[in-house]
């Protein structure tokens, strides 16, 4: 709980130097966890949770660590390569300290982790104190300050586009498991999920979550032939109650209905699609190697937020084909649970939730974030552990 905890904070302070700018208190748990976890292979084999799986986390930090012999900013790919490291210790942790607990107290955690990553949220947009954006830099009469309070956002996490990301990761599994287990609990967390994801008017994220249900659905009516009315009542109504969240929104907050329009403007597409044609020349200048982990480009400030692409950005970052393979492994930890949906519906949908995660990466570069990175290894354990924990039942117990 400590863990996931300062997942959900991840207070940041200044580092020691160039190389680690900055530290949080997720960093120093990880820190710890990573020394327990050498501690254990004195004793025991290390827990990977499922080997091939462990194998495709483990690419983006070979490539990395592989990208300092040609970095053209090395202390930038050697602080992405700490950060890929850091990832691959929050999975290893979550996955042994979760080891040999039921489903049901898996999805416990997942439950309240989602409600930790909210709280902060909703604490912000009403203006507490203590809650403000915690950008470095970031002018409280500027716009980017002002557009934390026009939808919902997080403190630390960012803005509403990284937020609704992390979130995302759960929608899918909470719902599952209300259904599943007539459970209300995890419905109510799933709809409460769902609505911030909705409240933070991420256009990318609520259409790749979209496209999700629309093909779950479409799989559960080719396998049953026919469409469950208790899935599709519960769907209509967490719909309903997010667009109604929406509309609350907009109306009581001034701040929503001043940058309201904007959601609906085309001016982010024109900018993301400047982005790429900026980021496609300057692969074309290192179309084999790149420019190395978490570089900038020739230190060329436009392209310094990011591509807004996490595949193009990892043509950018290792070049053509290893930035292919990066990619590859993502998608690749999504065939991995897909093929295992015979074993249990648990594992079709973390398939579903990861896809949704894939989608969004077309969109946003929430994956080149050092917080969101972490927090998405750290998601990989706690389905890994969900999925693992369900293999261990009864076969006609299978969640």
């Amino acid at each position: 709980m400590l863990v996931l905890l300062a997942a959900a904070m991840p207070i940041r302070t200044l580092g020691p130097n160039s190389v680690i700018r900055s530290m949080s208190v997720l960093d120093v748990l990880l820190l710890v966890a990573a020394v327990t976890l050498a501690l254990d292979c004195a004793v025991r084999p290390l827990n990977i949770g499922y080997p091939r799986l462990f194998g495709l986390l483990c690419v983006p930090l070979l490539v990395c660590c592989l990208s300092l012999t040609w970095s053209q900013d090395m202390a930038a790919t050697l602080r992405t390569t700490l950060v890929y490291l850091e990832g691959i210790v929050a999975y290893l942790f979550v996955v042994r300290e979760l080891e040999g607990v039921p489903p049901s107290r898996v999805m416990t955690y997942i439950k309240r982790y989602s409600y930790l990553v909210i709280v902060p949220a909703v604490l912000l947009l009403l203006h507490t104190p203590g809650f403000a954006p915690a950008q470095p830099g970031l002018d409280p009469t500027s716009g980017d300050y002002l557009s934390y309070y026009s939808r919902l956002s997080h403190p630390v996490i960012g803005r509403s586009n990284n937020l609704a990301t992390v979130l995302a990761f759960f929608v899918p599994v909470l719902f599952y498991w209300g259904h599943k287990h007539h459970d209300r609990r995890f419905t109510r967390a799933g709809c409460i999920t769902l609505i911030a994801v909705v409240l933070t008017l991420s256009r990318g994220v609520m259409l790749a979550l979209l496209i999700m249900a629309l093909l779950a659905a479409l799989g559960g009516v080719v396998r049953t032939h026919r469409i469950e009315r208790r899935t599709l009542g519960t769907t209509l109504t967490a719909v309903a109650v997010a667009v109604a969240g929406v509309a609350l929104l907009q109306q009581f907050n001034p701040s929503t209905r001043e940058f309201f329009g904007d959601r609906f403007s085309g001016s982010n597409v024109f900018m993301r699609s400047d982005l790429a044609e900026k980021a496609m020349a300057k692969v074309a200048e290192r179309p084999v190697l790149g420019f190395g982990g978490g570089v900038t480009p020739d230190h060329d400030p436009y392209l310094a937020i990011g591509v807004h692409n996490t595949y193009l950005q990892q043509v950018v970052y290792f070049g053509l084909p290893l930035g292919l393979l990066v990619s590859l492994s993502l998608v690749g930890v999504a065939l991995f649970f897909f093929s295992r949906w015979r074993l249990g519906g648990v594992n079709r949908v973390i398939g579903f939730a990861l896809l949704a995660q894939l989608l969004i990466f077309v969109t946003e570069s929430s994956f080149e974030g050092t917080d969101l990175r972490l927090i998405f290894y750290l998601s990989i354990g706690l389905v890994t552990a969900l999925a693992r924990a369900c293999d261990a039942q009864e076969p006609h117990l299978r969640c």
